[in-house]
């Protein structure tokens, strides 16, 4: 967080409790790409409703990405970033891509790259949605008409409240 604060979403780990509902919503899905994994609260509740073969978690911060392989031995942990990631992800169908990255803070050309890259992916995997919270009232960030975006519950037992938000492409006509 402090040496690069721009990349680091909070200054405290999310609560069990966002994290059971973002798992929840992430459940039912074929595949489940974790993005911005930090310290790997997130990676916990998933790990636990997700199989392990279906199931990876992205982080750019070596250290964390050290500490999550070592917590999570089961779990695919890639050290890269979002945008690389998504671009080079070989499933298709139903993927939960469950996002902790911090878009309000995140440098402009970081966060342009990561958004092309999530709304090209969503569009090529019909089915897939992004599953993000946010700190802030308003969506984590624009979409193109479409998308569409979804507020699905505030937690407020997080510190701080979050809001959970679904991003999906609208089925073509």
């Amino acid at each position: 967080m402090l040496k690069d604060p721009r990349t680091t979403g909070a200054l405290a780990p999310s609560s069990a409790r966002l994290a059971w509902e973002l798992a929840n919503l992430a459940k039912g899905s074929e595949h489940v790409l974790e993005l911005g994994a930090g310290t790997g609260a997130i990676t916990q509740a998933l790990s636990k409703v997700v199989n392990g073969e279906k199931f990876e978690v992205v982080e750019l911060q070596e250290k964390l990405v050290a500490s999550l392989k070592h917590r999570y031995p089961n779990v695919k942990v890639v050290h890269s970033s979002a945008h690389s990631a998504l671009d080079s992800c070989p499933w298709r169908g139903s993927v939960a891509v469950v996002s902790s990255l911090p878009f309000r803070s995140l440098p402009p050309a970081m966060k342009r790259l990561t958004v092309q890259s999530l709304l090209a992916f969503l569009k090529s995997s019909p089915g897939s949605q992004l599953i993000q919270y946010t700190y802030g009232l308003s969506v984590p960030f624009s979409a193109p008409a479409d998308f569409k975006w979804q507020q699905i519950k505030w937690v407020l037992t997080n510190f701080p409240p979050a809001c959970i938000w679904v991003l999906t492409k609208t089925p073509d006509r």
